[in-house]
């Protein structure tokens, strides 16, 4: 019985590896570079959200406090949230200004809960947030942080992960 067990595995093992392969080296010609728009940098994170059988995104988090939606090559990007309640887009969209990270936010990481489609979004200055699925401003669920660069939700279970990379040091 052992066997046969060892047997059925290393096959799907196989098999899935070989679907692996053929997948990506016949996707590979589809690659295409996605061009944030003018002026905005630093993207540090990259999320799809799937919908059954269709993707959105990828969404991305940006240096001036914002998560961008990518809406396919005709519009781009586009704003979808933002981290924080005092950010202005005349003060925050473009800045490249650290000392602007407290009032604009800085999003580092982001991870979809597939079955609510909220977005959770860690935060450098603002902590662990979550934004519901048409965006906007995201709601905070914990702070106090000094430096939050990771999230992620287990699929199955709906847990929310996040981590804080410093104690003592802030993102600047």
């Amino acid at each position: 019985m052992a066997t046969l067990q060892m047997r059925t595995s290393s096959l799907l093992h196989v098999f899935v590896t070989f679907l692996y392969i053929v997948v990506v080296s016949c996707q590979y010609d589809k690659f295409h570079k996605l061009e944030l728009p003018q002026g905005v940098t630093g993207p540090e994170s990259a999320e799809f959200r799937e919908l059954l059988l269709l993707t959105e995104g990828p969404y991305t988090t940006v240096t001036d406090g914002r998560i961008l939606k990518w809406q396919g090559p005709n519009i781009g990007f586009v704003d979808f949230a933002y981290t924080s309640p005092t950010r202005t887009k005349q003060l925050c969209d473009r800045t490249t200004d650290e000392d602007k990270g407290p009032i604009c936010g800085r999003p580092m990481a982001l991870s979809f809960q597939p079955i609510t489609g909220r977005l959770y979004i860690a935060d450098a200055y603002f902590g662990l947030l979550v934004v519901g699925p048409t965006g906007g401003l995201a709601t905070q669920l914990a702070g106090g942080f000094k430096f939050v660069t990771g999230v992620d939700v287990d699929l199955i279970t709906g847990n929310v992960y996040f981590t804080d990379a410093s104690l003592t040091y802030e993102i600047r």
